[in-house]
């Protein structure tokens, strides 16, 4: 399964490769090498509140299982789980942060159950402002990127995903024959202890319901950072495209970003913001340069800074999560 995902992985490359052959590379160098160090400056600041309040967010969530989590610790362990998110698909290494939590208070299902319930805020949240985004692009543009009849689908899937996820009895019987099937005899018990402490976190925090407000109202407080930091960025390359411009493409991009074909959206993002920045008029190299200042600021910058935690507070990997 593993060698399936880098294979998928490696699409999102060659998508790359193709474009780069097929641009100006002197123009894109050149447009690189103006870049405002203000505007990267001024980004990296935004970006920053974007760090504190999805660490805060998570906090929340993780203080109605550990009252004492600080959110030092959570931007500490938001800082690893980047790290380790960006070299992985659909960010699946964001996980890494459960270890960071985990201790005799906190039994490894229940803090995955805090990973997973802020996934769930974020992927909800992600797919609003997406299809925002899509409906803007529609109306504005008079361009139907998803269907009516795809978007609802897609609306009817996550709301099917999270009654699953949060009814015990249903998601029991759906996982039961993987269970039976491939969990090894000596592994069952472990397994079913997570099983269980992760339903108990998951309960806990749903049954809060001042952290519930909470935690999605910083969510959503959240995404503002990141359409000043796009567009704050766009500015650093000469791009004037006004802010609103940022707010329809910024959740698209993201919801690029979780697709399993490509590593930190590389490639996806690409194609997809050639695409949307010719509705501006904007050049294929300008675009791309926008995208490469994205991947290096937005996932290798907060990734190296990542590693270097890691390597300052490192956890052991168990081998259930290796």
């Amino acid at each position: 399964m593993k060698s399936k995902i880098r294979i998928l992985s490696l699409i999102g490359i060659a998508l790359f490769v193709i474009i780069l052959s097929r641009i100006n590379l002197g123009a894109l160098v050149d447009i690189l090498s103006h870049t405002s160090i203000v505007f990267l400056i001024l980004a990296l600041m935004v970006n920053g509140v974007a760090i504190i309040l999805k660490s805060q967010k998570w906090k929340i969530i993780v203080n109605s299982v550990r009252p004492d989590f600080s959110l030092k610790e959570s931007i500490k362990a938001f800082f690893v789980g980047f790290a380790f998110s960006t070299i992985t698909p659909a960010k699946l290494g964001d996980f890494i942060k459960v270890l960071y939590i985990n201790d005799d208070r906190c039994g490894l299902g229940t803090c995955i159950s805090t990973v997973v319930i802020d996934r769930l805020i974020d992927i909800v949240l992600l797919f609003s402002m997406a299809f925002i985004g899509i409906f803007g692009f529609s109306l504005i543009y008079h361009i139907e990127i998803l269907s009516i009849g795809t978007i609802i689908l897609i609306v009817a899937g996550i709301l099917a995903g999270l009654y699953i996820v949060l009814h015990r009895p249903l998601l029991s019987t759906l996982l039961r024959p993987f269970f039976t099937i491939f969990v090894p005899k000596h592994l069952k018990n472990r397994v079913t202890l997570y099983y269980d402490e992760f339903f108990s976190g998951l309960f806990t925090f749903y049954q809060d319901r001042s952290r519930f407000i909470s935690s999605v109202s910083i969510g959503i407080l959240s995404w503002i950072p990141p359409f000043i930091y796009g567009y704050l960025l766009a500015l650093s390359i000469g791009i004037d495209t006004g802010v609103l411009f940022f707010v329809l493409i910024i959740p698209v991009l993201s919801l690029l970003d979780l697709l399993p074909i490509s590593i930190s959206g590389i490639g996806t993002r690409d194609v997809a913001l050639i695409f949307l920045f010719g509705l501006k008029g904007i050049s294929p190299e300008q675009a791309v340069a926008f995208s490469l200042l994205y991947l290096f600021m937005s996932y290798w910058l907060i990734a190296l800074i990542g590693a270097g935690v890691y390597f300052r507070y490192p956890v052991t990997i168990p081998e259930e999560m290796a």
